[in-house]
């Protein structure tokens, strides 16, 4: 490489130009090498570089005059990660409150391993938000989008590299459009009825698109009144859970006071996570809304008639009530059915009712499909790096479920102990703690992680931020599983690794 030395002055200038030693840049002349440089020339500086790897380099040329001192930098750059993202992502019309999904296949072009990390805006989401990508390997990359209200939506996935790349964005852009999903009526009213006895009104939602719609009951007509009302809620709440009598009464020191705020904190955030995982379906101690069909009587005399026990297995997970009866003539019966799945797959059964006096049963038809939870975190591990002993670290993840159904969640390690760790930041405020004197003695294994919060209810397509604290009260190489057990469905259904040194 050859720097010029430019003399704009009038007069000549004597030049020192020198080097530190270095294995890798060194003067192509002596290392304290003076030139002489005429008015309005110019005198050439050669450098030799010798790199031993492809990676980064750095170095400073120094040049000295009588008058001033002159550094320049030298640097020489490596190999890159280069990660061959779109420009753009267009997701085009897509259903409004339902969750479209892209996957990318992206390879590392560069001639450099990458460690990346992605993240977007709402209504977009991408997994997996972090990861590792060797020289010309390939990785798959989903990217969804989840509309919660009609029109363009535009957003911008950004790729961040531990290697000082240059920061890429993609552009996203979709259009959430209303599906044609309605009722067959926009009110309902119900025959007047006795004390403790009910009438009945039959309503049908109608599914006039080409795509499955999954609908809930809620109790408001929008997600903006909803969130107010939950915002209320928790300003009611808020009062009865933080007062003083909740504590027992004692001496009020510095530590009893950060117990109290500590705990405070807690039992807010608690009850808070409480109200947000409230799904606000309706519900209402007069009104109902249930599943049901419907027995027309089309004769002239009244008609009995029984539900047929089914012995599939399948069939034995329906109810229907009531399971006998009698029809008026040109009447109708409603029946209620409850359906609680044991058996996963596609399903098509056939129900039937005896009806007295006929000879061949009224015949319904059930067709569904159960399908497994779908829950999933966007980190494959989660990795605290190398941490001091005694003091509590965080790392956050996120737990999504893509099901169609709500999923009661619990949080747990694969293997923790129960004695509360011990903190260093506690331990140094009780300067009169046995421990400074006699070591730290567990009767049984600490309790080193954390999990806030540890169980809960995620939304169909929703997710829910998990942040996990390591306390570590032992000197180890950790290798751990964060477990979700699913209310109902089963244990260990989904599992994070955790490590740490």
């Amino acid at each position: 490489m050859v720097l010029s030395l430019m003399n704009k002055d009038k007069f000549l200038h004597v030049v020192k130009v020198s080097m530190e030693s270095s294995p890798y840049f060194q003067l192509v002349s002596s290392s304290d090498a003076y030139r002489a440089v005429p008015p309005g020339a110019s005198a050439p500086v050669r450098i030799r570089f010798t790199p031993s790897k492809n990676k980064d380099y750095c170095h400073e040329l120094v040049c000295l005059t009588a008058r001033e001192r002159i550094v320049v930098p030298i640097r020489a750059i490596g190999a890159r990660a280069v990660l061959d993202f779109p420009a753009q992502l267009d997701f085009s019309k897509c259903p409004v409150k339902v969750s479209t999904q892209q996957t990318l296949l992206v390879r590392n072009v560069g001639a450099r391993a990458a460690w990346y990390q992605l993240s977007t805006q709402s209504p977009f989401s991408v997994v997996p938000a972090t990861g590792a990508l060797g020289a010309g390997d390939t990785v798959q990359v989903t990217v969804a989008f989840h509309p919660l209200a009609s029109g363009a939506h535009c957003g911008s996935l950004a790729v961040c590299c531990s290697s000082g790349e240059e920061r890429i964005h993609t552009k996203l852009q979709g259009e959430a459009v209303d599906v044609n999903v309605g009722l067959s009526t926009n009110s309902v009213e119900l025959d007047k009825t006795f004390t403790t006895m009910s009438s009945h009104r039959t309503l049908f939602i109608e599914n006039r698109s080409n795509i499955t719609a999954h609908f809930q009951w809620k109790a408001f007509a929008t997600e903006e009144e909803e969130n107010e009302e939950k915002r209320r809620q928790c300003l009611l709440r808020l009062p009865k859970e933080v007062s003083q009598e909740n504590f027992p009464e004692e001496k009020e020191t510095e530590k009893v006071k950060g117990d109290h705020i500590a705990l405070l904190s807690s039992m807010v955030q608690e009850k808070m996570s409480k109200v947000q995982e409230d799904p606000m379906l309706f519900s209402d101690d007069i009104f109902f809304i249930e599943p049901m069909v419907k027995l027309m009587n089309e004769g002239a005399v009244d008609a009995p008639f029984t539900c047929l026990p089914s012995a599939t297995n399948v069939g034995l997970c329906f109810k229907f009530a009531p399971k006998e009866g009698i029809i008026a003539a040109g009447g109708s019966q409603s029946v209620q059915i409850s359906f609680s799945a044991t058996v996963l797959g596609s399903f098509e059964e056939q129900f039937q009712f005896s009806v007295a006096g006929s000879p061949v049963p009224a015949i319904l038809t059930i067709k569904g499909s159960v399908t497994a939870p779908s829950l999933h975190f966007d980190l494959a591990e989660l990795d605290f790096g190398d941490i001091s002993f005694g003091f509590p670290y965080t790392q956050r993840c996120r737990l999504t479920n893509s099901s169609v159904v709500p999923l009661t969640f619990q949080l747990r390690m694969s293997d923790d102990g129960t004695q509360p760790a011990v903190d260093s930041v506690d331990q140094i405020r009780r300067d009169t703690d046995p421990a400074w004197s006699k070591g730290i003695h567990f009767y049984v294994e600490p309790r080193e992680f954390t999990i806030n919060p540890s169980q809960g209810t995620i939304l169909p397509q929703g997710h829910q931020d998990i942040e996990v604290t390591l306390c570590s009260n032992t000197v180890m190489e950790f290798y751990q599983r964060l477990l979700v057990d699913l209310e109902g469905i089963g244990k260990g259904v989904a599992a994070l690794i955790i490590t740490a040194r």
